[in-house]
C-alpha cells in the first residue's frame, strides 16, 4: 500500500508539474521560454517517470502472485519504460475483465510510441543527467526540452478542458479582485499567485497524455488487487486518482475545480456584483465569452482523440 501511495503521488505531482509549464506564441508558432522557467519540465518528468516505473512494478508483480502465488521479480526491468509497458500489455488479464475495470487496454493518441521513447530517455538517465553532462562534456545532447516542444505543438485538448482552463483563471482572478479591495495583498500573495498559475493548452495536452499511459497501468494494478487475493490491498483506494476520464482527471485532480457548474455560478455574481475598486466597467460576458470555445489557439485546442472518456 505505502508503495502503491508513492507511485501514485509521483505521478499525480509529475502531471501538474507538466501540465503548468510555460509555452508561448508568437506569430502562431510555439516559442521558447526563458530558461529560469524550464527547471520544472525536469522536475516534472522525474517524479512521473519514477512513479510510472513503479506502478509498472507493482502492476506486474501483484499478476504474479495472482497466476503463480508468488510476486514477480521486476528489477531486471530498470528503468526501461518501453520494456515495463510492453509487459504490461502481455499480461493475461482475461480473469479480471469486468465493466468496472475500464481502461484496461493500452491507449494510443496523436503522440505514439515517441512520448513514451522520450520518457524512457529521460528516466534512463539520457534525460535526467544532461544538464550535469553538459558541464564536463562539450558533446553532451540536451534534447529534452527541444523534444517536449515538438510534442507541444502537435498536442489538442477537448473542449471541456479548455472550459475547466478558463474556469481556472477566473477563480484566480476573483482571488485578485478581492485580496485587493479588502488590502490583503500580502497577507494573500502566496495564495493568490497560486491560484494564478495559468495553464497552457499544449503543456497540458502532454500532461494529459502522461495520464491516459498512467491511468492504463493504474487500471491494471486495480484489477489484478480487488479482491484477488488474500495477500493483497484493494490498491484502487490509492490508484482511483488516476482512473478517471481525461476531462474528469484534469477538471479535479489538475485545475482543482470541485463542481464547475456552481463554481461558475458564483464567479459570474463576482463579476456582476462586485464593487471593484476602479472605474472600469467589467463585462462579465466578454471575460468568459471563452467558456463557450471563442478563444483559439493555433495547436493548443480542437478535439483530443478521448473526447468523449
Amino acid at each position: 500500500m505505502t508503495e502503491t501511495q508513492f507511485a501514485t503521488e509521483s505521478v499525480l505531482e509529475g502531471i501538474r508539474r507538466i501540465s503548468a509549464l510555460p509555452v508561448g506564441w508568437d506569430n502562431e508558432r510555439l516559442v521558447n521560454v526563458p530558461y529560469d522557467q524550464t527547471y520544472p519540465l525536469q522536475l516534472g518528468l522525474m517524479l512521473y517517470t519514477s512513479g510510472l516505473e513503479r506502478l509498472c512494478k507493482l502492476a506486474l508483480a501483484c499478476h504474479g502472485l495472482t497466476q503463480d502465488g508468488e510476486f514477480r521479480n521486476v528489477r531486471r526491468f530498470s528503468h526501461r519504460l518501453s520494456e515495463l509497458l510492453n509487459a504490461i500489455e502481455q499480461l493475461d488479464l482475461s480473469r479480471f475483465a469486468s465493466p468496472r475495470h475500464e481502461y484496461l487496454t493500452r491507449p494510443d493518441d496523436e503522440f505514439g510510441a515517441e512520448l513514451v521513447h522520450w520518457l524512457e530517455r529521460f528516466a534512463s538517465g539520457g534525460g535526467r543527467y544532461e544538464l550535469i553532462d553538459s558541464l564536463a562534456r562539450d558533446d553532451a545532447e540536451l534534447l529534452t526540452w527541444d523534444m517536449w516542444m515538438s510534442f507541444c505543438a502537435r498536442g489538442v485538448v477537448t473542449e471541456d478542458v479548455r472550459l475547466s482552463i478558463s474556469v481556472h483563471a477566473g477563480i484566480g482572478s476573483a482571488l485578485g479582485d478581492i485580496s485587493v479591495a479588502h488590502d490583503l495583498e500580502s497577507a494573500a500573495a502566496q495564495y493568490v499567485q497560486s491560484s494564478q498559475r495559468g495553464f497552457s493548452e499544449p503543456a497540458v495536452a502532454v500532461g494529459l497524455a502522461m495520464h491516459r499511459r498512467a491511468r492504463w497501468v493504474a487500471a491494471v494494478l486495480d484489477a489484478v488487487t480487488h479482491y484477488t487475493d488474500e495477500r493483497l490491498p484493494i490498491l484502487s483506494e490509492v490508484t482511483y486518482v488516476l482512473t478517471h476520464p481525461t476531462n474528469d482527471f484534469f477538471m479535479w485532480e489538475i485545475a482543482g475545480l470541485s463542481d464547475r457548474e456552481v463554481i461558475m455560478e458564483e464567479l459570474t455574481d463576482h463579476l456582476e456584483n462586485f464593487d471593484f475598486p476602479t472605474e472600469d466597467d467589467i463585462d462579465a460576458d466578454e471575460l468568459f465569452a471563452d467558456w463557450a470555445g471563442a478563444t483559439n489557439q493555433p495547436g493548443g485546442s480542437g478535439l483530443g482523440t478521448e473526447s468523449t472518456d
